[in-house]
């Protein structure tokens, strides 16, 4: 068949496929099922180009073989996904004939408009670590033979792939752990983006993907064999990333065929359009704030589930890394140890102990740690036994305060809220678990914006910025910081309320939280009066604040230098 028939054929069949693909997809929503039969689509493209070009027997010629890399190796072809092949070789590089061939094989699937990124490569350039390219050697760990040289896969596979991952493990997955740590930079360190990209966003696709990475590096190194990838999972959030990732299929199938081309960000528009689609939902349509809350909670196992591989496979860094955590694990206690910056508990059953789990989260919000995943698991073991509990107001505030006072509440906050524990404190803060509100103030969800309000208040410490100096010194004169923080963190629960006035339904939920907690009447008043005019400071600043009068509405309205300075 002439070049040209060959293509229109090829692109008929594609798009007919394609096109009962996505017929699927809209009555079933099950996005796994879309990548699957994509990728079974490709293969079957390139098996017959294969014979057509290269080889008309599937196992040869003798020296090559056709590999799929990356998503296309793991058969995850989402819509518009790109599609990674590896033209391996295994002493010296295509001729000029076969060099032709290959991209007269190629061609035709760029004619098909396929997104392609082939490549050719030694054998020999497979056994090393590309630091400078360390997205090679990962995508290797997803690689599936398609066609030619069976034997010449097995080597690779078998042997050359494992010979890296053994000589180089430690360097291979500290450069997993950086690319990581960059990609989730890039990204604002958190799930809770208002418009978030469902692949790299911290607890997207992306996540799994390195927990899965990291799974394989480590069972590897251990046994000397390929395993499965969930396999070291804890049961629990195997259980639930494993939903998410159906979710997320479906989510990232809709995005790229609403879009028609590889759209991975979850923009408003999108939300409402997925929302409507009930994707998620058995094709219910939901309203979108609730569509999105199911988002963040699912995408939430994902990231934890990436953070807890990271905190078991990632090894020291260096000599100055490993007397690093030496020093910090001088802070160790008879409750809790700090190995690696991780915080585990000195005895696996303390967690049932109401009091040492609320210090364990006033020891991370003192120094710095995260928790390490076994502490979490016990926590969340613990915790239905530990809210069975009476836990007086005094004993929940003095708990709260502890934390909200420390240098790093915010992420001490932040582990409470995702296991329950800041719920258990502090009820009326569920409200604005995951909760999205689109407006100018806001660019996360409601909860992640006052998490990083009390971050942006702990950095003032230390801070340079003579600007920020002046709030620093403010903040340091304060009597009371208790009282401070406690308004910080419940000045926005009123936004889970109907109605653009969020501050009476703010400071009834406040009243209530106050009253559980046991305060007094006059530091009742006190955090009401925040949270009653936090919005009244920016708005007089917007004023002549020469003006007599504006100055002496917000004298009697504040009424006092401590409250101003709160203010």
């Amino acid at each position: 068949m002439a070049a040209g028939g060959r293509a229109d054929s090829l692109r008929t069949l594609y798009d007919a496929e394609s096109e009962r693909i996505r017929r699927e997809f809209e009555a079933s929503q099950d996005g796994r099922a879309v990548t699957r039969q994509r990728t079974a689509l490709i293969d079957s493209l390139v098996s017959r180009l294969w014979q057509e070009y290269i080889s008309p027997e599937p196992g040869g010629p003798a020296g090559l073989v056709l590999v799929a890399i990356g998503g296309y190796g793991r058969g995850e072809l989402f819509p518009h996904s790109d599609i990674d092949l590896l033209f391996l070789c295994e002493k010296e590089l295509p001729g000029a004939e076969q060099k032709d061939r290959i991209r007269q094989f190629c061609q035709d699937l760029w004619d098909v408009r396929l997104k392609l990124s082939p490549t050719t490569r030694l054998l020999e350039d497979c056994d090393r670590l590309h630091r400078d390219n360390l997205e090679f050697n990962i995508s290797l760990l997803d690689c599936r033979c398609l066609a030619g040289d069976q034997e010449l896969f097995r080597r690779l596979h078998d042997q050359v792939i494992p010979r890296t991952v053994v000589r180089d493990w430690q360097e291979f997955v500290r450069g997993l752990s950086e690319v990581n740590i960059e990609r989730r930079r890039k990204m604002g360190d958190t799930i809770f983006h208002l418009e978030p990209n469902v692949k790299e966003t911290p607890g997207g696709l992306r996540d799994y993907h390195l927990a899965c990475w990291l799974s394989l590096l480590n069972g590897f190194s251990r046994s000397r064999r390929w395993v499965d990838a969930s396999e070291s999972f804890p049961p629990k959030l195997r259980e639930q990333s494993g939903g998410a990732i159906e979710f997320l299929s479906a989510l990232r199938c809709f995005l790229h065929y609403r879009a028609g081309r590889d759209e991975d960000t979850l923009s408003w528009e999108a939300q409402d359009a997925a929302a409507q689609a009930g994707i998620g939902f058995q094709g219910v349509a939901t309203e979108t704030p609730v569509w999105m809350r199911r988002y963040f909670r699912r995408t939430r196992s994902i990231n934890r589930l990436a953070s807890l591989m990271l905190d078991d496979v990632v090894p020291a860094r260096s000599s100055i890394y490993q007397q690093f955590q030496s020093w910090r694990s001088r802070l160790s206690s008879a409750d809790f140890a700090v190995v690696n910056g991780r915080v585990y508990l000195q005895q696996t059953s303390a967690a049932a102990d109401p009091e040492v789990l609320l210090r364990v989260f006033e020891f991370v919000a003192q120094h710095g740690f995260k928790l390490a995943g076994s502490t979490e698991q016990r926590i969340e073991q613990a915790l239905p036994a530990v809210s069975a509990q009476s836990l007086a107001g005094p004993l929940r505030w003095q708990a709260l305060r502890n934390v909200i006072t420390r240098p790093h509440a915010g992420m001490a906050l932040r582990s409470m809220q995702e296991l329950g524990v800041l719920g258990l404190l502090l009820p009326e803060f569920r409200l604005v678990d995951s909760l999205v509100i689109r407006d100018f103030y806001h660019r996360y969800t409601v909860d992640e914006h006052t998490f990083r309000a009390i971050d942006a208040l702990q950095r003032l410490h230390g801070s340079t910025s003579e600007q920020e100096r002046h709030f620093a010194e403010l903040l340091g004169e304060i009597e009371r910081p208790d009282l401070f923080y406690l308004a910080m963190l419940l000045h926005d629960l009123g936004k889970a309320e109907p109605g653009e006035d969020h501050v009476d339904a703010s400071l009834m939920a406040a009243s209530r939280a106050c009253a559980d907690l046991a305060l007094s009447v006059e530091d009742t008043e006190t955090v009401s009066f925040l949270i009653a005019y936090h919005l009244d400071m920016s708005a007089a600043m917007r004023r002549d604040i020469f003006d007599p009068g504006t100055l002496q509405t917000l004298a009697q309205a504040v009424g006092s230098p401590e409250r101003l300075k709160m203010l």
